[in-house]
């Protein structure tokens, strides 16, 4: 199976305040956020989140929130027709040591083993560097977007992007 793992905060949503979505009403889509997601559907793309999320670290928020909130990112994502087959989280912060942060590309390759992904023919979408080391250590196209709140490069990006809708229009046409 072909799949497109997807960072969530500043790749298909605006970056919440403070970088931590805490609430739903800090959670919006960005304006071509289910066109782009539509895009890869109508090509049979599954879609999997990859997400750190160290707020649940920081106790700003408890896992149990995040699932609800991001449950509620998933039902906003439906009228694209994209299948999110699974959100892999990472609730650790950057100082845990954990074996799951991004740029670690576990999180990846867990799903690539639940799904049967292929990873040579899949794609990981992220604003932020982390999400494109991890993605490149496993084997995976990567495309950085430039909607997220930190200004990155990155060289190993087999393609940068100005937003989500111009990296799914780069996977659809590679």
């Amino acid at each position: 199976m072909k799949a497109v793992l997807l960072d969530r905060d500043g790749t298909i949503i605006v970056e919440p305040p403070g970088e931590r979505l805490v609430s739903q009403e800090d959670t919006k889509l960005f304006p071509d956020t289910l066109e782009a997601l539509g895009l890869l559907a109508n090509l049979g793309f599954a879609a999997i989140l990859v997400t750190n999320q160290a707020g649940i670290a920081e106790g700003l928020i408890t896992e149990e929130e995040f699932h609800k909130l991001n449950d509620g990112v998933i039902e906003m994502l439906k009228p694209s027709g994209i299948n999110i087959l699974k959100t892999y989280l990472c609730p650790h912060g950057p100082t845990d040591e954990c074996v799951c942060r991004k740029p670690k590309p576990t999180m990846i390759l867990e799903a690539a083993k639940e799904f049967d992904i292929n990873l040579a023919e899949s794609y990981m979408v992220g604003d932020r560097l982390s999400d494109i080391e991890a993605g490149f250590s496993a084997g995976t196209k990567t495309v950085l977007v430039k909607t997220g709140n930190a200004v990155v490069q990155s060289g190993y990006a087999t393609f940068t992007a100005a937003n989500l809708l111009e990296a799914a229009r780069y996977i659809v046409n590679h």
